[in-house]
């Protein structure tokens, strides 16, 4: 697919692709939230790349697309990979989704459940995109980890564990209650009729990962 260049056009190809799977992928799935739609939110450039919000009845995420010197092509999916803002780092996951071509995904909330309104959801996404290329100082934490990963990158000997040099991203604040992220537990709890149970039922046999659940893969045969 051609690379997008204006950030107008990238919402519109994304608000009509994530309509096409929310008709035709995810209908009878018990973790849409039935109270949401899909909207696009924030599109801009920002270094050279266009940045923006998707935001639909199961998931909210930061999507990062490619410039036309960008060439992920041969970036593998589901590769996840931290990216700079002013505010702090985000891990971006590596995906793939129809009419769109490879992008880079932060997952901010999925599933949705926990918002009451479209009017909260967009609220909660517009505060996220207020924040992030607002520079700040850094915590702490981020202070050390930092000071740390360079010291790993200059080959310096350290005596501690390196699991600990993880990118530290942000916790995600609750919406009214704590909501789980767990995919397998939202899906057992929710209520639905025994038709709709059994219809999902079938439906989500196959193993949802995040990759699969932002572009509703995992409902194809």
């Amino acid at each position: 697919m051609k690379t997008m260049s204006d950030p107008q056009d990238a919402a519109e190809t994304l608000l009509q692709t994530f309509e096409h799977i929310l008709q035709e992928n995810m209908q009878g799935i018990p973790i849409l939230n039935n109270k949401l739609q899909v909207q696009t939110l924030g599109f801009q450039i920002y270094d050279g790349r266009i940045i923006g919000i998707i935001i639909t009845p199961w998931l909210m995420n930061l999507i990062m697309l490619p410039n036309e010197e960008d060439d992920w092509s041969e970036l593998e999916l589901g590769k996840k990979m931290p990216i700079k803002f002013p505010s702090t780092r985000y891990k971006f996951m590596v995906n793939e989704i129809d009419g769109i071509g490879k992008c880079k995904t932060h997952s901010l909330y999925s599933p949705m459940r926990e918002f009451n309104s479209q009017e909260h959801a967009v609220k909660v996404a517009q505060d996220f995109l207020n924040d992030l290329i607002v520079e700040r100082e850094p915590t702490v934490e981020e202070l050390v980890d930092e000071d740390l990963l360079g010291r790993i990158m200059r080959g310096e000997e350290i005596d501690v564990n390196l699991d600990e040099f993880a990118v530290i991203e942000p916790i995600k604040q609750p919406i009214e209650t704590q909501a789980t992220s767990d995919i397998k537990e939202t899906v057992a709890s929710s209520p639905v009729s025994t038709t709709t149970s059994a219809t999902a039922s079938q439906k989500m046999s196959q193993t949802m990962s995040r990759r699969d659940l932002i572009r509703g893969k995992f409902l194809r045969s």
